[in-house]
């Protein structure tokens, strides 16, 4: 019997590692993180603006990456920058983030997220859209 645990997450959300997200924001120059902690899901009804980072809720992550989309469409922001579970056999990554991603980071190894005492228990990617 598998281990349900490896394939839900019962927080949904997950706080990146500081110094990855220091690392990123040195090179994207983040001016918005739109998904810091899972009760700003009203980021959703806002316009974003500049370069924004997002590490979205697990059971949401769509709608934040269609949304990412959107405002780049429209010209709001330049870049978008998500770090998500590399779920590369899933219907989200080959119809919506691998036809629109600019590029594509697969994390060597398993991430420890802020606050947790284990790494997470699936791999993660960095996905860049602009």
């Amino acid at each position: 019997m598998l281990n349900d645990s490896l394939f839900k997450s019962i927080d949904h959300h997950t706080r990146t590692p500081k110094a990855y997200f220091d690392k990123l924001d040195n090179e994207f120059n983040f001016n918005l993180d739109v998904a810091p902690n899972h009760s700003l899901l009203d980021m959703l009804d806002q316009n974003w603006h500049g370069n924004i980072y997002c590490n979205p809720p697990y059971n949401n992550q769509k709608a934040f990456i269609v949304k990412a989309i959107d405002q780049l469409e429209r010209g709001n922001i330049k870049k978008a920058v998500f770090l998500i579970p590399s779920r590369t056999d899933t219907k989200l990554f080959h119809e919506i983030i691998l036809p629109k991603a600019k590029e594509i980071r697969f994390i060597k190894g398993r991430l420890k997220f802020e606050g947790k005492q284990n790494s997470a228990p699936f791999p993660s990617m960095v996905v860049v859209f602009e």
